[in-house]
């Protein structure tokens, strides 16, 4: 079972967010505390990741808000996440970014969603898929993201690994 410590960076950015990491699933264990873990930055010459704080302490994950450059709203990999809150995020939209960023921390294609379809879905929700499309409406959604973590998350407790 991963354990992290999630850092929130601001005591607000906790409570409005903490009550919440119940729709992450119990795969995952978390010691919730409030600052700044040792952090290091990317490439500060890549527009993607300018000013993007990752942590450097493995077992880490860092949730911040501030209004940084980067175009990056999550990072995750070797057990240790960086997730972005924006201003406008619904608190649903930051617990999934934060659950997909775990996932890349251990080691799970969290931004495969799509190209793994056909392992993910059920036959029912391969019909849904299909209809919720033809309705020309984006896959982009918590609803098929929530059940595509929950795969991996259940495929990772399988020890199914990154592959």
């Amino acid at each position: 079972m991963p354990h992290f410590d999630l850092f929130f960076k601001t005591e607000a950015l906790r409570q409005r967010l903490e009550p919440h990491l119940r729709l992450i699933p119990p795969l995952f264990e978390f010691t919730v505390r409030t600052g700044t873990p040792e952090v290091r930055y990317f490439d500060q010459n890549d527009p993607m990741w300018k000013g993007f704080p990752f942590p450097v302490p493995g077992g880490t994950v860092y949730v911040f808000d501030d209004g940084i450059p980067a175009r990056a709203l999550g990072g995750g990999m070797d057990m240790r996440a960086s997730v972005r809150v924006l201003a406008g995020d619904s608190d649903e939209a930051a617990i999934l970014r934060i659950w997909h960023e775990v996932l890349h921390a251990i080691g799970q294609p969290a931004d495969d969603m799509t190209r793994r379809a056909a392992e993910w879905q059920t036959v029912s929700e391969r019909i849904l898929w299909g209809l919720w499309q033809s309705l020309a409406r984006p896959v982009d959604v918590p609803f098929w993201h929530s059940r595509f973590y929950a795969w991996l998350t259940e495929r990772a407790g399988a020890g199914a690994g990154g592959k």
